[in-house]
């Protein structure tokens, strides 16, 4: 199914194909002018498959120099995705390449609608820092850089998009010869048009080093005024955090700004990676994630190390290429959304894929819950694990469903910080499947609400406890007034009382009005084409490297 029309052509690599060889294989277009205007290179791509590996945008000038301009790399789900890939001056002539890049045999790439036109790009709604800043704007005390771990001795080990020391991510240092203590460093994306529906942004951070300082991401209108979202003031070690923030701008134009605030640390920093845009609010923490609008929190790991396959979105109506339940469980229909790792002979037996959640905080008590399909002739593995400080516990191992689709409950009890993990292990044959996630904080699987253990607060829930705090106090503060109040007037009343049966004298008195009461008052704050006609038409194969032209 191509993108344009549905039955029309794309450009495809099946790496399952056998007539595929070497490891990687180019899509070049034909040799471009020199340019002295900002162009844009516009497509829909699909990565899609348990090891679908990488997908490249990259400019070269024919005589061996390369520059990476855009990538993207694992599991992307079974859907067209638009990507929007700016191309910078050049003073002499140049090629556009598309290099897909082979990290297994199960897998499928593809392209549809290029075009190449002399304009700035759009603001993408997905922003990895490979290759590019995605127009994003540093201000304030020092500079937000464009860095990865070769380019400085201060920041994360890895980035988060590829989880290798070559990734890159947006970071600033907080050490207190750079960053003084109370000043400020702001990273601003371009303008985005309002919207009338509430948006969610995903983000990754990451804070290291003792007082690395705070952070706060805010929606900045461009008329004016601006609301905070997000916040956290934690050393987080050398972890990469989740983090979201509603974006309710009511059709006004507004910017994502990410605000860091010096605390004097010492070899201390703050970064950011792997900024999403969903047109849909975000999930609350341990609400269910039914799929039906991606992964929520989700993801997979690109770490090596740990694995070498992915959990993959789908549904049946999509689905051509591999066995997979026939409704989902959200919806119970063909069109409805899950996740599914299959076994095929593509890959050996054995391999696995690792899909993880946020980082979560300890507790006496949390359940999690969801729904499994395993058919009975599978003979694939599904375990969940709890991941704390890199120890892996085991809280179940799914053998037996039964049925289309099973759901489990799981209660986990942990002292400190943790991940929980679902582990596909692929066999021979049959496939795995899990949909309506949903995790309790707090709450036991009994619906019992459980004693929270002390901690700080995370990143992703520390706005709401702040707010829990304040008007908390509010409340507290009301209160008191409210009863010095009551006590003052009935004393004055009492006064009267007994001054009007000592004189004998009728009528009325104002001597009770308080003229120096004033009302409360809350201040709200403002508030196309196929590859073939843009060029791409000369193919060029490295150790036969083969990408061929197919009917969806």
């Amino acid at each position: 199914m191509d993108h344009t029309i549905g039955i029309g052509k794309s450009l495809v690599v099946d790496m399952w194909s056998p007539s595929l060889r070497g490891a990687f294989g180019r899509l070049l277009s034909f040799p471009q002018p020199p340019n002295s205007e900002d162009q844009c290179l516009s497509f829909f791509y699909k990565l899609y498959g348990p090891n679908a590996g990488v997908l490249n945008v990259k400019l070269t000038d024919g005589h061996g120099y390369e520059s990476l301009l855009w990538t993207r790399s694992g599991a992307h789900g079974n859907m067209w995705h638009e990507a929007h890939c700016p191309v910078p001056q050049q003073l002499t002539d140049f090629q556009l390449m598309f290099e897909a890049v082979r990290s297994g045999f199960d897998g499928q790439l593809a392209l549809d609608d290029v075009a190449l036109v002399t304009k700035p790009c759009t603001v993408p709604r997905m922003c990895s820092f490979e290759g590019q800043r995605c127009g994003y704007s540093s201000s304030g005390s020092i500079h937000w850089l464009h860095l990865n771990r070769h380019m400085t001795t201060t920041g994360p080990q890895t980035d988060h998009t590829l989880e290798t020391e070559l990734g890159y991510y947006m970071m600033v240092n907080t050490d207190a010869n750079i960053l003084a203590s109370g000043a400020t460093a702001a990273l601003t994306s371009p303008v985005r048009q309002g919207a009338i529906k509430t948006e969610c942004v995903h983000f990754w951070y990451h804070m290291g080093g003792v007082n690395p300082g705070s952070l706060a991401v805010y929606m900045k209108l461009v008329k004016g005024g601006r609301v905070k979202i997000f916040s956290d003031i934690m050393n987080q070690g050398d972890i990469w955090r989740h983090g979201n923030g509603n974006i309710y701008s009511d059709l006004e134009d507004w910017q994502l700004e990410f605000e860091v605030v010096g605390a004097g640390g010492k070899d201390t920093h703050v970064a950011v990676d792997d900024i999403i845009l969903v047109p849909h609010p975000c999930e609350n923490q341990g609400s269910k994630c039914s799929m039906e609008e991606g992964m929520c929190s989700w993801s997979n790991t690109q770490n090596l190390y740990v694995d070498k396959l992915d959990w993959e979105l789908t549904s049946p109506e999509a689905e051509r290429h591999y066995s997979v339940p026939a409704h989902d469980h959200t919806l119970g229909t063909e069109k409805g959304h899950f996740l599914f790792f299959p076994s095929s002979d593509r890959t050996p037996a054995n391999q696995n894929a690792q899909l993880l959640s946020p980082h979560l905080p300890p507790t006496k008590g949390t359940c999690l819950k969801f729904w499994a399909h395993k058919p009975v002739s599978a003979d694939n593995q599904l375990k969940v694990w709890r991941l704390a400080t890199g120890q892996y516990h085991q809280l179940l191992v799914v053998n037996e469903v039964g049925a289309m689709w099973k759901r489990f409950d799981v209660n986990i009890t942990s002292t400190e910080e943790y991940q929980i993990v679902f582990e596909g292990i692929k066999g021979t044959a049959g496939v795995l499947a899990l949909d309506d996630i949903e995790y309790t904080i707090g709450i036991d699987c009994a619906g019992q609400p459980t004693e929270s253990v002390t901690t700080k607060p995370t990143g992703d829930n520390v706005g709401g406890i702040v707010a829990s705090v304040i008007v908390t106090l509010l409340l507290l503060g009301t209160l008191i007034a409210l009863l010095v109040h009551y006590l003052r007037i009935r004393e004055r009343v009492a006064g009267l009382t007994s001054q009007s049966r000592s004189s004998g004298a009728a009528g009325f008195s104002n001597e009770a009005y308080d003229s120096d009461l004033t009302q409360d008052r809350v201040i709200v704050p403002p508030a196309q084409n196929h590859p073939m006609a843009a060029g791409f038409n000369n193919v060029a194969t490295f150790d036969s490297a083969n990408m061929r032209e197919i009917v969806a």
